[in-house]
């Protein structure tokens, strides 16, 4: 197919964006002083002897094009050349029409034509055969290195597989944790835990003064909570002004992005679909309920468009989990919004902390989302679901490592709560490690024995920001 974009429309669109080549540095204001861990991940690979392409993915305005313009600016200041750096975003249609190929071609033709280059690339997936194009790239140029970043990350890890391993490494980039909210917000403890799983075997002494170190994290606390872990967010006081900015800049934005993909007929269906799932964070998810109650959507495509909200990273599927050796006795998936400012953004609500309820679901859909990228950054290995035992109790949250259940966590956020006999958690617990229970209050933490295992009680800001 012919391009139909001019090399004149090429020029003005790569120096709109590729400041460095005339300024030799990256325009003011795109550089953030704070680096995310997922930064220095990206760095690590990048700069690695072994070469791979670096793909960083995300829910939209989670910071992956920070991360980006932070290595570009590493490269500028080690000495590299500006005109062999280049950037480009497929969000923008004058690009997207040129496609990858002609945009190279353009920039070798005119910009640099050097064997050594950097390439970096925005919203991948806007280009659906990207990965074949990137892997012809990679064996082209042996010198090039290049990260790409893309929204939608099952599509994305769909491609990279079909692809051809060997070629690329996967960072997924979510919502700020606690932790890195508080040091966007000037707090910084001096508490480094290798497993935050282990805290059971610290010494008592040991726990009381990293407790104690984390006490005064309660405001901190109860402000991300509300308005959640989008990085340029953080600073406003103006919760009404933030989460409506997350609701047309992240929200719309990302369900636009899944009806352009996917050719939806009837995006409201989505819309309405999506809207259902947020009011409903946290619960299991029955869809021949959920048919029923959003009449007029069919099953099959309430299943397909879960699928779509989880491949654009607006929820979390949380799926049963063997317990004990034995199959779930019914495949239904709990829902989660993958940061619960996305709720409160889309149901509004004024005060979490005012309901008990409300609060239980906002804690345990944050337990989920640290737990999973705690985990999801060492292995794809490790999962993280839910479970029930026979007599229809829950466990809220299991880990497991290649199928074997290794955690589960329980997350009671009522004033002296308590975990019972028949509770899950302990008729079904291990016996060699013990149940984790997040609780609200932050003098509430420490081991006991509960018949044949062992339960921790430790409170959510702690957990929070220590596993973060």
């Amino acid at each position: 197919m012919a391009n139909t974009v001019s090399d004149q429309i090429l020029n003005a669109e790569l120096r709109l964006y590729n400041t460095w080549w005339t300024t030799g540095k990256v325009k003011e204001g795109l550089l953030k002083e704070y680096k995310r861990n997922q930064y220095y991940s990206t760095s690590k690979s990048f700069n690695h002897e072994i070469r791979r392409v670096v793909v960083l993915s995300g829910l939209r305005r989670v910071g992956k094009t920070t991360i980006v313009y932070q290595i570009i600016n590493d490269l500028l200041q080690s000495g590299v050349s500006p005109e062999k750096i280049l950037y480009f975003s497929l969000d923008r249609s004058a690009v997207r029409e040129a496609g990858i190929d002609e945009i190279i071609r353009y920039y070798r033709n005119n910009i640099s034509d050097s064997e050594e280059f950097y390439l970096f690339i925005d919203e991948i997936q806007k280009d659906s055969g990207w990965a074949p194009k990137i892997k012809s790239l990679y064996d082209i140029y042996p010198s090039l290195r290049a990260v790409c970043t893309g929204s939608a990350s099952s599509k994305i890890e769909k491609n990279l597989d079909e692809s051809g391993e060997g070629r690329w490494i996967l960072i997924k980039v979510s919502t700020l944790s606690f932790r890195e909210y508080c040091e966007l917000k000037g707090v910084k403890k001096d508490i480094e835990i290798d497993n935050p799983f282990e805290l059971h075997k610290l010494s008592k002494p040991e726990q009381n003064r990293i407790f104690s170190k984390l006490s005064d994290l309660n405001l901190l606390f109860m402000n991300y909570m509300q308005i959640g872990g989008f990085p340029e967010l953080i600073g406003t006081a103006d919760l009404e002004y933030a989460l409506n900015i997350l609701g047309k800049d992240v929200i719309d934005k990302a369900t636009q992005d899944i009806q352009e993909a996917h050719k939806i007929r009837n995006p409201e269906d989505l819309r309405r679909l999506f809207v259902y799932l947020c009011i409903h964070s946290s619960e299991i998810i029955n869809i021949q309920s959920v048919s029923k109650d959003l009449e007029g959507i069919s099953r099959d495509s309430i299943e397909t468009y879960i699928k779509y909200l989880e491949e654009a990273n607006l929820i979390n599927v949380s799926r049963p989990a063997d317990l004990g050796g034995k199959k779930p006795l019914k495949a239904q998936n709990k829902i989660y919004v993958s940061d619960y400012c996305i709720r409160n953004a889309v149901v509004l609500t004024s005060d979490i902390f005012a309901d008990e309820t409300e609060l239980g679901h906002a804690i345990e859909a944050t337990a989920l989302k640290h737990i999973k990228d705690y985990y999801d950054a060492k292995s794809s290995l490790y999962k993280v679901g839910y479970a029930k035992n026979p007599a229809n109790k829950e466990i809220d949250i299991v880990i497991t490592y290649n199928g074997k259940s290794i955690q589960y966590v329980e997350a009671k956020m009522r004033n002296n709560s308590v975990i019972h006999d028949d509770d899950a958690i302990v008729n079904n617990g291990m016996k060699e490690i013990p149940g984790y229970v997040v609780t609200k209050d932050m003098d509430d933490f420490g081991l006991s024995d509960r018949k044949e295992t062992q339960l921790y009680r430790v409170p959510a800001q702690a957990f929070f920001y220590l596993i973060g």
